[in-house]
């Protein structure tokens, strides 16, 4: 993994470890010593997934080896937002941007859907077939200095993904440029509501896919008359749906 491609805001563990040994050549190794330029008796912040956060103190440096001794931190409640985005397959590198800055934002849940104006090759490419949609994820809950991870299933088609939502989502908005009635501005919502948030693909829904949606109660709302990027509608959507969420007091986790 290039350097340029790697940000260390925080690190993030699989388990709850008091020692984490790297070695010089991983990633993260060569990031704390290379970019960080970590010494000796230096912290890192990191966290364990889906729980707390903590203190790494580099205790051993050689090298082979980075070595932290790991102080955990009292447990925090989940922060992640009651938002599910329904999102159709695009082009890997567009997936890429989609899954790091909306986990960064703190959306719950990610639900990827075959669209019928997709490409069929999408949810073939690597993103989908290794784990890479996974760490995608995992990299945007560091950068957000946060520790819950969103949960990521993927679709045959958009019915598919439809009918997993149940009861979920006391409001549903799917963002469309050709037929929604007002703009997203518009939608009002509290602290308390879940949200379902639909895209369709780099090339739109169809009309089925229009019917689908408000057939399963969805309102199309718009972002104005600019032809947007798939990965900026996302953050653009997101921005506004969850401004909503966010309180004036952000030095609880500071």
């Amino acid at each position: 993994m290039p350097l340029a491609d790697f940000s260390l805001n925080l690190l993030l563990l699989e388990q709850k470890l008091s020692r984490l040994c790297l070695s010089r050549k991983d990633h993260r190794a060569v990031h704390l010593c290379e970019v960080l330029r970590v010494k000796i008796d230096d912290e890192i912040d990191l966290a364990h997934k889906n729980g707390p956060r903590g203190k790494g103190t580099v205790s051993i440096l050689s090298e082979e080896t980075l070595e932290l001794t790991i102080r955990w931190l009292p447990p925090h409640p989940c922060d992640l937002l009651p938002v599910h985005l329904v999102v159709g397959f695009a082009r890997p590198q567009t997936c890429r941007k989609i899954l790091e800055q909306a986990s960064a934002l703190g959306v719950k849940k990610f639900s990827f859907f075959q669209a019928e104006k997709g490409d069929p090759s999408y949810p073939k490419s690597r993103l989908w077939t290794s784990e890479e949609w996974s760490e995608r994820i995992d990299r945007g809950v560091e950068q957000a200095f946060a520790t819950f991870v969103p949960s990521c299933e993927t679709y045959g088609s958009l019915l598919d993904a439809l009918g997993e939502l149940e009861n979920e989502g006391l409001q549903r908005i799917a963002m469309d440029n050709y037929e929604a009635s007002a703009p997203l501005s518009v939608v009002k919502q509290n602290a308390e509501t879940s949200i379902v948030l639909a895209l369709g693909p780099e090339r739109g829904w169809s009309a089925n896919e229009r019917e689908q949606l408000r057939s399963h109660r969805f309102e199309l709302r718009h972002l104005g008359n600019r032809v947007l990027r798939l990965e900026t509608a996302v953050v653009a959507s997101l921005s506004v749906v969850l401004k909503d969420y966010w309180t004036t007091d952000v030095s609880e986790d500071s």
